[in-house]
């Protein structure tokens, strides 16, 4: 069975979510959609099962909700879109957890940023 973002949610498994992009910035326009990213922690028994499931979007992937080790493995490979997150505005933050807070950007940013963020650029501008 697929894991979806409403059971993320109704379990409690939901440790960090945020409004991102556009949005996130005041950047956004009439025709802007809504970006929401979060975090989620599955138990044990999922995590070491057949059933591990790294992220959860909606069908548009407006909404995406990475799996803890996900998100670190991202995070350690400076990946844009996850700095991103992490440093959203607060009051852009529809949930937080107390163990978050202790992921600070400028523990994790490193000279990897150079290269992702030259990468990113150029996609977009792609």
């Amino acid at each position: 069975m697929k894991l979806t973002i409403d059971e993320i949610k109704e379990r409690g498994w939901l440790i960090y979510e945020a409004i991102t992009g556009s949005r996130a910035y005041g950047l956004d326009t009439l025709q802007s959609d809504t970006d929401i990213r979060g975090v989620f922690v599955l138990p044990k028994e999922e995590f070491y099962s057949l059933q591990y499931t790294a992220q959860v979007s909606s069908n548009t992937n407006d909404i995406v909700y990475y799996e803890l080790g996900r998100f670190i493995e991202l995070l350690s490979k400076n990946n844009p879109n996850i700095l991103e997150l992490l440093g959203t505005p607060e009051s852009k933050v529809l949930f937080k957890h107390k163990e978050i807070e202790r992921l600070e950007p400028g523990l994790i940013l490193s000279r990897l940023c150079e290269q992702t963020f030259a990468n990113y650029a150029f996609t977009q501008i792609k």
